[in-house]
């Protein structure tokens, strides 16, 4: 027969694990803490937003006689249960034509390990998956993305 203090012994002993299951924390923890929040585009390509391309006619399918294309703000928000959505807004502007404005945004997924950050994100809105990495180091992301054998430099910050 079991004296009370080998039960609670055996009891303690079959629920430590149960107790470090239970505190798992699921939020996508970073060096420098949570990184589930709001981050604002500051910097793509090499410059500060807003960015503007000009096209010559038959460059991209968007401006067919050419025109400008302006990268004007974006944010990337990224969910404590590993989802982000990224948005980047821009004007078109064809030659001798009017300007629109329109967005591209991705939904997808994102793990952190260390410092850095993986982005994948299935085929929509006319655009093929995505996967991209980068890294995350206090309050900024920054990564690169090849689109067309174009590599596309990105950095957001958290504390705009």
């Amino acid at each position: 027969m079991l004296t009370r203090k080998a039960k609670l012994f055996l009891s303690l002993a079959a629920a430590t694990p149960l107790l470090f299951a239970a505190c798992h924390d699921n939020t996508l923890i970073g060096p420098y803490g949570d990184v589930a929040g709001t981050y604002q585009l500051t910097v793509f390509q090499n410059a500060t937003p807003p960015v503007t391309y000009t096209y010559s006619a038959g460059q991209i399918d968007a401006l067919p006689n050419g025109g400008t294309l302006t990268w004007t703000d974006g944010t990337m928000v990224l969910n404590s249960n590993g989802t982000f959505t990224e948005t980047n807004n821009y004007e078109v502007t064809p030659s001798g034509g009017q300007t629109t404005s329109s967005a591209f945004v991705s939904i997808g997924t994102f793990t952190v390990n260390g410092t850095e950050i993986d982005f994948s994100a299935p085929p929509q809105n006319q655009a093929s998956a995505r996967f991209f990495s980068g890294t995350i180091v206090s309050d900024r992301i920054n990564y690169i993305e090849a689109d067309g054998g174009v590599n596309f430099a990105y950095e957001y910050r958290s504390d705009v």
